[in-house]
């Protein structure tokens, strides 16, 4: 007969674990699903972040653009700027523009680390203003773990507001883009320069052979294969990718065709309408010859408020029938146009029947004075100083090179 094994009377069952188990993994679900709910919510806000700066960005260069010293109502055009660059830009994962609020969220500065104005705020100081500031932000982000949170009977975070800045000016270049009208150092001059004085009056023609005399001719720029004809350039935004290192030749051809974008930049057209293509006038069509400004020096101070109410076309000098003004809500509607940059080049050679390649010495801004009837007639130019100075009015686009580059003005992010 088999024994019976008994069991101690000391023997207990121990508690049983499945129910310790299911606590432990409900923790870890809910741990779980929180780093899951905070990587979102950081993802989330690293886009909206970077979709806020990109505007910010685009903001801030568009609005330093306008800060050219050359117009009294340039903080209105700055801000007009820059609001429509910013608006451009999405932000909610690209579901909404962004919004930029007037005389509050784009502010300007003299300098840098100075203190930072709205438009109303710096009245009487705009054109000593050098710095455009644009403060955006995203409100009321939604977040998956917040609102998870605030399910939690007593506890309630707000939504998350993202934040991003950016501030730029005018900066030398290191590559440029320019009008093929070359500027005539003086002979024994050398840079900045090349003899001229701020203000001075330059004259000369169109018609071959007087566009290779005097103190300006126009040139090509040799070696750019997406170099168009020459009124593309002028009735455009000039020839691009240039630099300190570029050469040119001089142009000999008959161009009349320069004569209608050439004026276009003043706001005059033909009867038949504008040239197809080009850019839109400038901000004045005002026109200065020695028949209104008998000194023939420095119409810039004028031409400065003449922008700010965009004041058409005067009629000088007399084109004749076949040409017309536009109103002044066109000019409002318009850019930058008759402040230009262009190259200085030894013009000599030339001179003596030369064609050869002459390299580039530097970068002078001008100022453009008056349309013309024919290429027979002259136009005129005011020498504003070299390209590269704040102070000349001038600006452009290429890529900025920072404090020691020598190229003419563009605009860069600086913060």
């Amino acid at each position: 007969m088999n024994a019976i094994a008994h069991r101690p009377a000391s023997f207990r069952p121990g508690p049983r674990q499945r129910g310790a188990v299911a606590v432990a993994f409900i923790l870890m679900i809910a741990l779980l699903l929180g780093f899951v709910g905070l990587g979102t919510d950081v993802g989330r806000l690293y886009v909206s972040k970077a979709e806020l700066q990109n505007a910010a960005d685009s903001c801030a260069l568009a609005a330093a653009a306008a800060l050219t010293g050359a117009n009294v109502n340039q903080l209105k055009a700055a801000e007009d700027f820059g609001i429509a660059a910013a608006t451009r830009n999405r932000v909610g994962l690209q579901a909404q523009a962004v919004t930029v609020v007037a005389d509050r969220d784009v502010t300007f500065s003299e300098t840098l680390d100075g203190d930072y104005r709205t438009r109303s705020g710096a009245a009487g100081d705009e054109l000593a203003m050098r710095f455009a500031r644009c403060t955006l932000e995203e409100a009321d982000i939604p977040l998956l773990l917040l609102q998870v949170i605030n399910l939690i009977e007593g506890q309630h975070v707000a939504p998350a507001t993202a934040r991003a800045r950016a501030v730029a000016s005018l900066q030398p270049s290191i590559s440029n883009c320019a009008l093929p009208l070359a500027i005539c150092k003086k002979p024994g001059s050398a840079a900045p320069n090349f003899g001229y004085v701020q203000g001075e009056w330059l004259q000369g023609r169109f018609d071959p052979p007087s566009n290779l005399t005097g103190k300006f001719k126009w040139v090509e720029f040799p070696g750019f294969e997406r170099t168009p004809d020459l009124s593309g350039l002028i009735g455009g935004s000039g020839q691009c990718d240039l630099s300190g290192t570029t050469t040119l030749e001089p142009s000999t051809g008959a161009i009349n065709s320069l004569v209608d974008v050439w004026n276009w930049r003043f706001g005059v057209k033909k009867m038949s309408g504008a040239p197809a293509g080009a850019f839109v006038p400038d901000l004045s069509g005002y026109a200065y010859t020695p028949a209104n400004w008998p000194d023939e020096f420095n119409a810039f101070d004028d031409f400065k408020a003449r922008r700010a109410s965009h004041t058409p076309w005067n009629g000088l000098p007399d084109l004749g029938g076949s040409w017309q003004a536009s109103p002044s809500s066109v000019h409002e509607a318009g850019s930058d146009r008759r402040l230009v940059v262009g190259p200085v080049v030894d013009c000599e050679p030339w001179e003596e029947g030369g064609t050869e390649s002459q390299d580039i010495l530097g970068w002078a801004c001008y100022l453009m004075l008056n349309p013309v009837a024919n290429p027979n007639e002259e136009m005129g130019l005011e020498y504003r100083g070299p390209a590269n100075d704040v102070n000349s009015g001038c600006v452009t686009s290429g890529a900025p090179g920072g404090p020691a580059a020598g190229g003419p003005k563009v605009p860069a992010l600086v913060q």
